[in-house]
């Protein structure tokens, strides 16, 4: 463990007050869903698909933007939705704290690690070997969370196992040992509907599939009056995706509206490693003791596969003078 700032102190010092780092944004995560095996890659016999030309349904939860998540589907861009979970306040003992909001507003949020044989932190539930698809309790595993802009380098990781920090989730056999860190589930949040500004989701959807059946009857009107070849082939595709958008809501209807509400909140001490370094910010943070993580995702999104994202990581701090 390590600390970038003060990081000689007292042996008897104690920390009782908390840095706040309050952070939120869409996130995206292409997951494959029931009755599809986890690993599918394409999507068979869930709601959620690949398309044509997109990436796979890799499983792994993307906050910030990378070559996968940069390719949103229509209308992501016109609704303003960009994968981007930042820090957006900082409190010290519930009180607003000037010096280290400038210095951490807007650091970006990441997951790091790997769940193998995925390539990053997933929802491990595995079709209900390690967790429940039916009350979506599923673990974010491996929890790596790092907050980090110039300047900045914050990290915490939480083992499933403390006493074997490798063991991999399927091999423990006792699974009291990992619940705490099972979300609590809402099915109808008012908090996530307020954070994503959607407050009816049969219009919400209805309002996509209004969307996309205007870009797919633009499409074959261009497709009709073009000869160019590559052009054609194009559109053929994109009219493809749009018409297995439009029948995928229209087909599974409920299953769409109903996980726009769904909260999923997660709230344990981080008992792994910590690193803490902000450059210019007087003070001790306590790396040597657990941190607080509490946060939820929720507004999915299952069209577009994204949702948001809305924590606190709670950090024992000692402000300097």
């Amino acid at each position: 463990m390590s600390n970038g700032n003060d990081a000689v102190r007292p042996a008897n010092e104690r920390f009782a007050r908390l840095l706040e780092l309050q952070y939120e944004g869409y996130f995206m995560c292409r997951l494959a869903t029931d009755p599809d095996p986890t690993n599918e890659e394409r999507g068979v016999s869930g709601y959620t698909l690949a398309l044509g030309d997109e990436p796979p349904l890799d499983q792994v939860i993307r906050l910030q933007e990378d070559d996968v998540s940069r390719r949103l589907r229509a209308p992501a861009d016109r609704m303003g939705i960009r994968i981007s979970v930042t820090v957006r306040n900082v409190l010290y003992d519930g009180k607003p704290f000037p010096e280290a909001q400038a210095l951490l507003e807007g650091a970006q949020v990441r997951l790091d690690g790997k769940a193998p044989p995925f390539e990053g932190p997933i929802y491990d539930s595995r079709n209900n070997i390690v967790g429940s698809d039916d009350n979506m309790m599923f673990v974010v595993n491996p929890f790596e969370m790092v907050i980090e802009k110039p300047g900045v380098h914050i990290r915490c990781t939480d083992h499933l196992n403390p006493a074997d920090p490798g063991q991999p989730i399927w091999k423990i056999e006792d699974p009291s040992i990992y619940t705490r860190r099972f979300p609590t589930f809402n099915g109808s949040s008012s908090a996530v509907m307020s954070a994503m500004r959607v407050f009816d989701q049969f219009t919400y959807f209805n309002d996509r599939l209004r969307f996309l059946r205007t870009e797919k009857e633009r499409y074959e009107r261009e497709l009709g009056g073009t000869t160019n070849p590559e052009r054609r082939a194009w559109l053929e595709l994109e009219i493809q995706k749009l018409h297995t958008r439009i029948y995928t809501i229209e087909f599974w209807g409920d299953r769409f509206f109903s996980k726009m509400a769904y909260q999923l909140t997660y709230n344990f001490r981080v008992n792994g490693e910590q690193t803490f370094k902000v450059d210019g910010l007087k003070g001790t943070a306590d790396t040597s003791h657990p941190w607080l993580a509490n946060f939820w995702f929720g507004g999915w999104d299952g069209d577009l596969l994204v949702g948001y994202m809305q924590g606190i990581l709670g950090i024992p701090f000692r402000p300097g003078r």
